[in-house]
């Protein structure tokens, strides 16, 4: 599984504005619980995890996505910052449900 830090500047706004997209397309699922439910069901693309989630999240939803065959994408933005991206106050992880929204977001990262 391949994984990459987002920069932050002009390339971070842009992915923060591109998380906001796939919310309000109702593409994304935001949050532990989200994420493991989008996991379980085979919806998830991608997953996103903020760069300060507690260990028991960090470790629950990687070994979820390492399972199912998901990529995770570590994110350097807070859940705060995650969450303003999401529309919500704080948010430590978030499951991408479409592919072409999932594949902009990893090449705004250089993950691809």
């Amino acid at each position: 599984m391949k994984q990459k830090t987002i920069p932050g500047g002009a390339d971070g706004a842009r992915l923060a504005s591109t998380i906001g997209l796939c919310r309000r397309a109702g593409r994304l699922g935001c949050g532990v619980e989200c994420v493991l439910d989008a996991l379980k069901a085979g919806r998830a693309a991608l997953v996103l995890l903020s760069s300060d989630p507690s260990d028991r999240s960090r470790s629950v939803v990687t070994e979820k996505c390492r399972r199912a065959g998901v990529p995770l994408l570590p994110l350097a933005m807070t859940k705060e910052a995650l969450g303003a991206a999401c529309g919500i106050p704080s948010v430590s992880a978030a499951a991408v449900t479409d592919p072409g929204f999932a594949r902009a977001i990893a090449a705004l990262a250089g993950a691809q």
